[in-house]
């Protein structure tokens, strides 16, 4: 071995130098794939004839058998990533035996790696790099024609053993990298003399073939022909026969000490390929792999502690269980069954859910060979209620085929044309019938009345099942029936099916994939149920559950109406006329029936699509708004006249009839304007209501308006004076949201007072209110008023053009505090739960219309929180306390408040305090609230690139978030934050917008820090923000000159205080960030004449004359790590924020 390619070759015996400087990125091109110009190399790295290349490879062997021997071992030290400098030449492999040349390279590479460090870790047959699935492709592939492409005599005559020896001896390498190299290059030989020996032992079976034709010709006049050409063939065949039965026992024996070896290997990854071989084994030679010398193999895999193992011996397994084919089952099958069975049943339920699937499968394959019991099948078919769609995927077809009549999978593996319906069967609607009845019985069996479940079933049928997409016998089956009806729970089962199927069409139609199929699914779903929706509704009003999926049902659909209307599909006209108002009259009646909050829901939403199909609902609509309304004014006047009449003409109290009408008028209100355009009346007495609210809060708690009250007064409010903006703001045409609405002109010029009463309410509940829920309710409603009215108002500039001008609601000092101390309280409880408790990943993105908006969902926790805590039992004095969050609802909470603050858009919150507060969890040890900051992070950074005053609000919000941290918790944490932050911002430089904005955040940092109180250290915790090195140089040199110019300015007798705020250190940051790259070029070209730069102790500094400093306290170690996970935001100190 050589040091490197010019290097003289050491003689034969001598110890193997090894590389000086082991580059990683030497060994790579730039292109991708390992580097060298070695024939097998190259044949890595690209695509060609690997039989040619194992061809030429002979013909070198031929020439000079160490040589191509040498060649063989480098091709497994560039697998294994050894540095590219060591090489192995032919003079270090002759008289040599192959244990002892690994040995001393084993030594030479350990002792490198001892003393300039090394990682083998990341070679090319685990490496995620460009062109490492090809080097994983072509490596085992060159090894299995080496095996493949000799004659079998050339194999037996001293190649095979060469192979053999070397592979073996490198494969108990202590280097992981080359013994995994040469392991799979081991196993890859063996797989080639597989199929050497099954090519001999065909001819074999033709020859025999051949001979008893030529016996059978023997006589006659071409009886001396046959005769010799029956020598011939028996000659041929028993040298054949005897050559096939020596690569035979050399395939067993090669394969048989690797594997005893390297199936216990201490890297997964070594064991893993293992196992994987053995299943390409058995594709080549099942026969041969069931006996007991592999089987065993595979049985002690399944224990493996590496999941991935455990996988690949379940894979392995199952192609051995799936060859077997026939109505006799052969002896090896059934005790390899019997004897994994158990463990099979056991990986069914593994922790990880990809072994989980493959086991299922082999599960299926030994129930198809009736090596399962029967008694054992109901472990498997529970696991299609399990959460992990793979392992309900492979549960779903043990069902299909062993637990129902008939296999009810009858989609083709290959798929449909996009858009097409399978028919259900032969037997048409009679054959989807019989199934979906199987379907139904299944769920009276084993959901056990969990029909929240279905769901879980219905995706893993989906596109499987035919019977699912047979829309009509869906609808025959839910409708009354004079004959034989369903039962009460077949009805709620089917109705949960079928909403389970509509829903997942919808979500596949949303996304890219499968959205032709899903969309044909929900134009058959239409048809059939558009007609009948009435009558659809009223089978299921009696049961609240069933009747919560109804009304979901009738949502998707009405919404899949509304997207297709136009464009030519049997979708449309479905809902003109009567069949509309049937629906319309339908709905409503449930609206004022349905006690159930999210049934509610869905018919609001219901109604709201309804509308744009049938002229006719919009009357039915507004009567409804209109009772309600009426209702509401006659409850709110008992309570607020303080009359004394404390229940209804139903002998309900009437703060409670006026909480369901409340709840009832807030859902709607999503749909429809609920107040009928009646400021001065409707929302001035519900503006009432929560004044009472405001006034009674710190008196008795047995006010009338409680906090669910307040929190639904509070939504409606809202949602009402938001309509009336897009209302306001642009009148003609008027936006779709309102479109249905009754519009008063008169009534909508005292909206913007209107909105400013809520607004002056919701600061005194934030600062006032002893219940967080109400504070919480107040503080997104508010937020949520302001956003919306800024958004409505910024479109009506842009379609009315420059000029036009519109009142938009300010956020006030008072209620700005009021809004960042209550985000301060709400962060700093979520920061207080345990890491490992709960965990909230649900929050929503800023503009994605696929999932339910952060304030709504806000207010769903809200209400949902309280009515638990109410429900809960307590005691007299915990009954007198303030009702408090839990756990979960605190982190809930939290992460939906700073998703709301993330979708914002308003000016005066961009420019506030709020932003800073929600990227400052950045350093928060909970993940969710850790995403939370990235989340409004990823929004800002995508608008920094539209505008340069984008870019610069981005950055500012950035240099606002890490001086709250450094005010509240130091200038090192404040560090940490930046260095965080900058990991988000981007890699590499930034684009040329980005890197003007950033420096004009720095500058702007650099004046805080002496600006109104001085901020000690606040420029050490912004000097990442040059480290990073994502701005040109002379960007960073003009920033430095500009700091050290302002020092200079102010004097000795002021200089001190740049020197508190850290600008030393600022700018030895800038030096060494600009001579960095001057430095990697002198290192680069060493020949060339280089300025050494200056020390930067050695340069004037143009700040204050040097002298004693003493060294500034600050926090030790313990106080700094308490301080990092729980990194309380800042709330009363507001005067250090730069707006």
């Amino acid at each position: 071995m050589a040091a490197s390619p010019e290097a003289a070759s050491p003689a034969a015996g001598s110890e193997l130098p090894v590389a000086s400087e082991a580059s990683a990125g030497l060994n790579r091109l730039p292109g991708g794939g390992p580097a060298g110009k070695a024939p097998l190399v190259r044949a890595l790295r690209g695509k060609p004839d690997l039989r040619r290349v194992a061809c030429q490879w002979m013909d070198r062997f031929a020439e000079d058998r160490y040589a191509a021997v040498a060649e063989l071992v480098s091709l497994v030290m560039v697998v294994a990533d050894v540095p590219s400098q060591t090489t192995v030449m032919k003079e270090d492999l002759q008289d040599r035996e192959p244990a002892e040349v690994v040995r001393e390279l084993t030594a030479a590479l350990a002792l490198e790696a001892n003393l300039k460090g090394a990682d083998f870790t990341q070679h090319w047959l685990v490496s995620r790099e460009k062109g490492a699935q090809r080097v994983r492709d072509n490596f085992p592939a060159i090894w299995r024609e080496l095996a493949v492409a000799p004659t079998s005599d050339a194999l037996l005559q001293g190649l095979l053993q060469l192979l053999r020896s070397w592979t073996l001896a490198l494969a108990e390498c202590q280097f992981r990298s080359i013994r995994h190299a040469a392991t799979v290059a081991g196993l890859a030989v063996v797989e080639g003399l597989g199929i050497q020996y099954r090519s001999q032992q065909d001819f074999c079976t033709t020859a025999e073939v051949q001979i008893r034709d030529a016996e059978a010709q023997q006589g006659g006049h071409a009886g001396q022909d046959c005769q010799q050409r029956l020598a011939s063939l028996r000659g041929e065949h028993q040298h054949v026969a005897r050559a096939a039965e020596e690569l035979c026992q050399a395939r067993n024996g090669f394969g048989a000490a690797l594997l005893s070896r390297r199936t216990k290997d201490v890297d997964p990854e070594i064991r893993r390929s293992c196992l994987e071989a053995l299943g390409r084994w058995v594709d080549v030679d099942p026969e041969a792999c069931l006996e007991d010398t592999w089987t065993r193999y595979l049985s002690f895999a399944l224990n493996d502690r590496e999941p991935k193992v455990r996988a690949a011996a379940l894979t392995a397994l199952h192609g051995l269980l799936r060859g077997e084919a026939g109505p006799r089952l052969s002896e090896p099958v059934r005790r390899l069954g019997e004897q994994v069975q158990r463990k099979v049943l056991e990986r069914c339920q593994d922790v990880d859910a990809f072994v989980g699937a493959k086991a299922i499968r082999c599960a299926t394959s030994l129930a198809a060979l009736e090596l399962l019991p029967e008694d054992q099948f109901d472990p498997v078919v529970d696991l299609i209620w399990d959460p992990d769609a793979r392992r309900r995927g492979e549960a779903a077809a043990v069902v299909s085929c062993f637990v129902f009549t008939e296999d009810i999978l009858d989609y083709p593996s290959s798929g449909l044309p996009a858009g097409g319906l399978l028919p259900a069967g032969l037997g048409g609607g009679g054959t989807a019938k019989r199934r979906v009845l199987m379907l139904l019985q299944f769920v009276e069996e084993y959901a056990d009345g969990h029909y929240e479940l279905v769901e879980r079933l219905v995706a893993a049928l989906w596109r499987r099942a035919s019977c699912l997409e047979d829309w009509e016998v869906l609808v025959e089956l839910a409708l009354p029936a004079t004959e034989a009806p369903l039962a009460s729970e077949h009805h709620s089962a089917l109705i949960h099916l079928a909403e389970a199927t509509v829903r997942l069409a919808s979500k596949d139609m949303a996304e890219a994939s499968g959205s032709a199929h899903a969309c044909a699914v929900l134009d058959r779903a239409a048809r059939a149920v558009a007609p009948k929706l009435a009558a659809l509704l009223t089978s299921c009003q009696a049961e609240p559950m069933t009747m919560r999926r109804a009304t979901s049902l009738c949502s998707h659909l009405l919404y899949h109406c509304i997207i297709r209307s136009g464009t030519g599909a049997s979708c449309d006209g479905l809902l003109a006329g009567t069949p509309g108002e049937a629906a319309a009259e339908a709905l409503k009646a449930a609206f004022m029936r349905q006690p159930d909050p999210e049934a509610l829901e869905h018919i609001a939403l219901a109604l709201s699509h309804l509308l744009d199909l049938c002229a006719g609902a919009r009357p039915r609509v507004r009567d409804l708004a209109s009772s309600l309304a009426g209702r509401f004014k006659q409850l709110a006047e008992h309570i607020t006249s303080k009359s004394g009449k404390e229940t209804d003409e139903n002998g309900t109290p009437v703060s409670d009839s006026l909480f369901a009408v409340v709840v009832r008028l807030r859902i709607l209100a999503k749909a429809f304007d609920v107040s009928l355009c009646d400021l001065e009346g409707f929302v001035a007495m519900a503006l009432g209501l929560v004044e009472d609210r405001v006034s009674t809060s710190s008196e008795s708690p047995d006010q009338a308006i409680g906090p669910q009250m307040t929190i639904a007064l509070l939504e409606l409010l809202m949602l009402v004076l938001i309509r009336h903006a897009a209302a306001l703001l642009q009148p003609e045409p008027l936006a779709r949201c309102v479109t249905h609405d009754p519009i008063d002109q008169n009534q909508l010029k005292i909206a913007p007072t209107a909105a400013e009463d809520l607004l002056s309410l919701s600061t005194t509940l934030l600062e006032q209110d002893p219940c967080v829920h109400v504070r919480s309710a107040a503080f997104s409603a508010s937020l949520a008023l302001v956003s919306a009215w800024w958004n409505g108002a910024h479109f009506a500039v842009v379609a009315e053009g420059e000029a036009a001008s519109h009142w938009v609601p300010s956020i006030h000092d008072e209620l700005s505090n009021a809004l960042c101390r209550h985000l301060s309280d709400l962060l700093t409880e979520a920061n207080s739960v345990p890491a490992d408790c709960s965990h909230f990943a649900g929050a929503p993105a800023p503009g994605d219309y696929r999932t339910l908006d952060a304030v709504s969902r806000i207010f769903d926790v809200l209400q949902q929180s309280l009515t638990a805590a109410q429900r809960a039992p307590q005691d007299d004095e915990l009954a007198e306390q303030p009702l408090l969050l839990s756990d979960h609802d605190r982190i809930r909470l939290a992460c939906l408040v700073c998703a709301q603050v993330a979708s914002s858009r308003h000016n005066q919150v961009a420019a506030g305090p709020l932003p800073a507060l929600v990227l400052s969890q950045g350093l928060a040890v909970r993940e969710d609230l850790q995403e939370a900051a990235w989340v409004l992070l990823r929004r800002l950074r995508t608008d920094a690139h539209l505008t340069s005053e984008k870019a610069e609000t981005f950055f500012f919000t950035l240099l606002r978030a890490v001086e709250v941290v450094h005010q509240d918790n130091g200038s090192q944490i404040a560090r940490d934050l930046s260095l965080k932050v900058l990991q988000h911002v981007g890699v590499g430089k930034l684009v040329p917008t980005l890197q003007s904005a950033l420096v004009s955040a720095l500058r702007a940092g650099v004046v805080d820090s002496v600006g109104e109180g001085v901020q000690e250290g606040l420029l050490e915790a912004l000097t990442p923000w040059v480290t990073k090195h994502v701005v040109e140089d002379g960007l960073i040199r003009e920033l430095a000159g500009w700091a050290e110019s302002q020092a200079a300015s102010a004097g000795q007798e002021n200089g001190d205080v740049y020197v508190k705020a850290g600008l030393p250190n600022f700018l030895q940051a800038c030096r060494v960030t600009t001579e960095r790259k001057r430095a990697a070029a002198a290192t680069e070209n060493p020949t060339t004449p280089q300025r050494s730069p200056e020390p930067p102790h050695s340069r004037p500094r143009q700040v204050s004359p040097p002298r004693e400093q003493k060294k500034r306290p600050r926090r030790g170690a313990a106080s700094a790590a308490a301080a990092a996970p729980n990194v309380t935001p800042a709330t009363r100190r507001r005067s250090a924020i730069k707006a």
